[in-house]
């Protein structure tokens, strides 16, 4: 398909909803922030939300600062029992694929299941060098882990007939990779993956839009009935639109258009509600992943905004929906 279909007038059910965040805050303690991201997984799952995924970037960045995420959701997943931890994403071009699966299975363990395994080649180039990655080799680099991760994780030989242990059990259905191109967004169907969708900062918002569209309809096609697609909103609730954006900054507002994601959705929650109700892509996914960044909100202003999201926001249009199905 070159376009989506028009949305419905309400919203379905489906898809399921969660969190995306980053400690982006390079002027803030990093360990009062490790604390307080935990503090919100824990506020997500108490809110009923299904997931929540962190990102992973190495040093002192301003796009976040957890540079071990499968450590840190090890950690959530102490204070939490049913919401999905997504490591969103494990940058396996600078990693031992081993070391990635060894981790990985002991954080699924330790969850009783509930890890997402993100993986992603990486987005800063100033961070490659310390770990001897040359950046113009990281697609092939990538590439390579990726398959031997996932040979890892169907329990092959790694050589003197020694085998990842524990097993990997359901970890390898629970892979995600990111792409915005049919291209990738077809292999990762073929090979049993799952998709999180990215937008691409050389296109408009219509034309990532557009392109979403074709990613989806390829990874459909080649993928089974259990994998998944995963989009982002970024996304601030306040009792005023007035309000949400102050919250945001301009700054961020204007970043966020930059780099080809559209209008934010810093508002009140009429505003939200039209949006999720009128939303082209999400009728077509299975998970939507709420995240605040560029902008950069403290604990309790992230708090505040899911608690409005899910009660002003997400509550109605379910009710909406299920009433709507009712009528059919």
């Amino acid at each position: 398909m070159t376009a989506l279909p028009e949305p419905a007038p309400v919203a379905s059910l489906a898809p399921e909803f969660g969190i995306f965040f980053r400690l982006n805050d390079t002027q803030a303690d990093p360990v009062r922030q490790y604390h307080d991201g935990l503090d919100l997984i824990v506020h997500a799952e108490q809110l009923g939300l299904s997931t929540a995924w962190i990102t992973s970037h190495h040093f002192r960045s301003d796009k976040g600062t957890i540079a071990s995420p499968l450590v840190f959701l090890a950690a959530a997943s102490q204070r939490t029992s049913r919401i999905r931890l997504g490591a969103g994403v494990v940058v396996i071009t600078l990693e031992n694929p081993i070391r990635v699966a060894e981790d990985a299975v002991i954080a699924d363990a330790l969850s009783n299941g509930r890890l997402q395994l993100g993986l992603g080649s990486g987005l800063e180039d100033w961070a490659f060098g310390p770990f001897g990655v040359d950046w113009d080799d990281r697609l092939q680099v990538y590439a390579d882990k990726v398959a031997h991760l996932r040979s890892i994780l169907d329990g092959n030989d790694l050589g003197g007939g020694r085998r990842l242990y524990p097993p990997a059990g359901a970890l390898r259905q629970k892979l995600w990779r990111v792409a915005s191109d049919p291209v990738h967004a077809e292999e990762i169907g073929k090979v049993g993956d799952n998709l999180l969708l990215r937008s691409s900062k050389a296109l408009t918002f219509e034309g990532n839009l557009a392109r979403h569209s074709e990613a989806i309809d390829a990874f459909r096609s080649n993928a089974g009935p259990q994998q998944r697609i995963a989009a982002s909103r970024t996304v601030i609730v306040a009792e005023t639109v007035a309000e949400a954006r102050a919250l945001a900054g301009q700054a961020a507002i204007d970043l966020h258009i930059k780099h080809g994601n559209g209008v934010p959705w810093y508002g009140d929650p009429d505003l939200v509600r039209d949006r999720l109700r009128n939303d082209p892509e999400l009728d077509h996914v299975d998970e939507v992943l709420l995240q605040v960044a560029p902008a950069k909100l403290t604990l309790a202003q992230w708090k505040a905004s899911l608690d409005l999201t899910v009660s002003e926001v997400l509550d109605p249009v379910r009710r909406e929906a299920r009433a709507q199905l009712l009528t059919r």
